[in-house]
């Protein structure tokens, strides 16, 4: 597929992105215009803070976008691609737009997240294992502490067992930086072959690309339960947010999953909460991190608040610099892919729902 002669390109920009970013597409001989709308919020929940005209939609061939689509395919006639701001899509799957244009190419942000994210996964595996959360307590306090007060034993990750659930861009990176502290990686994955197909645009030379890290791979639903079974330390739950993986973490897989330590940064729908909860209070599993939760927002007065050995954050773990930066170049090097009748990288497969 082919675009438009001249790109109009129109970004909603998330709140807290800087602007400059966008700003590199102006370099290219063939954007004719570029509008940058302020948005509020993140990623797959930014929100445009102001309304886009009628002509700006039906001029855009070119969108940068959180979840905000044209009303309707008649308001944007030229629109033919379209790139998240996430690594996910589902944001968009009941969207009227999203359902209706089958002549659109929606590209996602996978690969811009994995070191911010691999990096906040190791922080909060340290900071269980290690009880380090004791210390700027201990300050506060001004006092010199003592480790007969930590709640539990410190436990090093080396020789440990690192399970990946859904080895995608972050799945991998964190596998590489985990295999640098000693861990041994074990992954599944539900489609991909160990060798990564996709171009890495976003963040070159990261991840594992030809799947080597792994000692063993597990793929499909068929191998799920001899994963979960394999002796796992430390899950991290990397995967997309489908009917078929939705809440893939409950009762059953956490009974394999006995003394682990369970780290969600992919959604919070693919765990069940309640069973979560009754696990991490019962001392089945170690505990927990959750960078995502069901529901999210978390609301005042949940169960999740209260359980001391899992930890929460507000769907942050990708925050970092530049990242504005990574994903405006996986949309440069898809525009000229597009433009030269070339694959483009990241694309979003609608049947498979990522």
């Amino acid at each position: 597929m082919t675009i438009t002669s001249e790109e109009h390109i129109l970004v909603i920009n998330p709140g807290g992105f800087s602007a400059k970013a966008y700003e590199a597409f102006r370099e290219l001989p063939f954007v004719a215009s570029l509008t940058i709308i302020p948005g509020v919020g993140y990623g797959g929940r930014s929100d445009p803070a102001q309304e886009i005209t009628a002509e700006e939609w039906a001029r855009t061939t070119v969108l940068m976008t959180g979840k905000t689509l044209p009303p309707s395919p008649e308001a944007a006639p030229n629109l033919k691609y379209v790139q998240l701001f996430s690594a996910g899509s589902n944001q968009l799957h009941n969207l009227p737009f999203y359902r209706a244009t089958d002549n659109v190419i929606y590209a996602t942000a996978s690969g811009t997240h994995g070191p911010a994210i691999s990096e906040w996964v190791i922080l909060m595996m340290l900071t269980f294992f290690h009880n380090s959360h004791l210390y700027p307590k201990w300050q506060a306090e001004a006092r010199w502490g003592d480790d007969s007060e930590f709640p539990k034993p410190v436990i090093d990750q080396f020789g440990r067992t690192l399970g990946v659930l859904g080895y995608g861009a972050i799945g991998r990176q964190t596998a590489r930086v985990a295999k640098a502290l000693g861990m041994k990686v074990v992954a599944h994955s539900f489609s991909s072959p160990p060798k990564k197909k996709r171009v890495e645009v976003a963040v070159p030379n990261s991840g594992d690309p030809d799947g080597s890290i792994p000692e063993k791979w597990y793929t499909g639903v068929e191998e799920l339960d001899d994963f979960f079974s394999s002796g796992i330390d430390v899950l991290v739950v990397s995967a997309p947010f489908t009917p078929e993986t939705a809440k893939i973490i409950n009762r059953k897989t956490l009974a394999k999953l006995k003394g682990a330590y369970i780290i969600n940064i992919a959604r919070g729908g693919l765990i069940d909460t309640d069973d979560l909860i009754e696990a991490a209070e019962s001392g089945l599993i170690a505990g927990a991190a959750l960078d995502v939760t069901d529901p999210e927002p978390l609301p005042d007065g949940h169960k999740l608040w209260s359980v001391n050995n899992i930890s929460i954050a507000p769907h942050i773990s990708g925050h970092c610099v530049g990242y504005e930066n990574r994903v405006t170049n996986i949309a440069i090097h898809n525009i000229k892919q597009l433009r030269a009748g070339k694959p483009v990288t990241n694309l979003v497969d609608k049947a498979k729902g990522y």
